[in-house]
């Protein structure tokens, strides 16, 4: 395992922490759908920047000819942020990112073991089970009031 990918991810993840605090505090002010249009707006504006400046050169307009499933990615971003804008400021970040990664886990499980993308086919067994058991008690622990 390439262990700086693992602290890449790690780093990600504390941005989607700092993220959803923000995002969660920006929708309690302008509401909940405002919230998320004006946070994916800044990152759509970011990410054109990006393109201009650092872009491989290649046509933005090969998007047409890739399947239309594979532009499913950003309604699925918007939803997410949304929800987070949504529930942030009722459950808190950690309780919202926490059943998120819960989510994300179950799904990516699946998504590995019956190699739905054409990626890397990781099959489920007992130390998979008991990591997504293990991050369903952590949920429920975690909301125990």
């Amino acid at each position: 395992m390439n262990w700086l990918f693992v602290v890449l991810t790690v780093v990600a993840g504390v941005l989607m922490s700092l993220q959803a605090g923000v995002n969660g505090a920006l929708g309690k002010k302008i509401g909940s759908v405002e919230g998320a249009f004006v946070s994916f707006a800044i990152g759509t504006l970011v990410l054109l920047l990006s393109t201009i400046f650092m872009g491989k050169g290649n046509s933005i307009m090969s998007v047409l000819t890739v399947p239309k499933w594979q532009l499913l990615g950003g309604l699925l971003g918007a939803v997410y942020v949304f929800t987070m804008v949504l529930v942030v400021p009722k459950i808190g970040v950690g309780s919202a990112l926490l059943a998120s990664i819960a989510g994300q886990m179950v799904a990516s499980t699946l998504i590995d073991h019956f190699n739905v993308f054409g990626g890397k086919q990781i099959l489920i067994d007992w130390k998979r089970i008991t990591a997504l058991l293990l991050i369903a008690v952590a949920l429920y622990l975690f909301n125990k009031r």
